[in-house]
């Protein structure tokens, strides 16, 4: 980290991001765990996905492999960990969360350095960590009359548009 920027700075949570990603995608091609671990595990993996991808999309082209990483998220979001389209798609998942942190994410920084001030960037930077901490908190608007406001962000079908509902609302709030 950059002396110059503080902890919160846009490129710097990022960063963070891209690491805890591909810890995420090794402990998930070790292999290990029961398929009901690996379903949570997968799980995690979808929520630190979508919360990054909200705070990285304005810098990136619509078509890479985060829009790929969301079709999949989609579908394994519905697959069950004893299905046999569980692990090809949690494959194709972490290939294309690879991807990203290889390529796509450090191109997103260097765009974010190149058209925004330090000063922009770390407010950036806090306004994408409020979002994440009070997205935990907020109901999804088609849940709140029926659903508990502790299950509203469960892994299960939906769950990649209830967290998206949740951040954008956290962030335009």
């Amino acid at each position: 980290m950059n002396g110059n920027q503080p902890a919160t700075d846009l490129t710097t949570v990022l960063t963070g991001d891209h690491r805890e990603l591909d810890r995420l995608c090794t402990e998930l091609e070790l292999g290990q765990g029961s398929p009901e671990n690996r379903k949570d595990l997968a799980d995690h993996l979808i929520a630190a996905l979508v919360r990054h991808s909200v705070a990285e999309e304005p810098y990136l082209d619509g078509d890479g492999d985060l829009a790929e990483a969301d079709g999949l998220m989609r579908q394994l979001e519905g697959a069950g960990p004893q299905e046999t389209r569980f692990e090809r798609l949690l494959g194709g998942l972490i290939r294309a969360v690879r991807r990203h942190v290889r390529e796509e994410g450090p191109a997103a920084l260097r765009e974010i350095r190149r058209s925004r001030s330090a000063e922009e960037q770390a407010e950036l930077g806090r306004e994408v960590l409020e979002a994440r901490e009070a997205a935990a908190t907020l109901p999804h608007p088609d849940l709140a009359d029926r659903v508990p406001q502790a299950d509203q962000l469960w892994p299960g079908p939906g769950f990649v548009d209830r967290a998206r509902a949740a951040l954008g609302a956290s962030v335009s709030g």
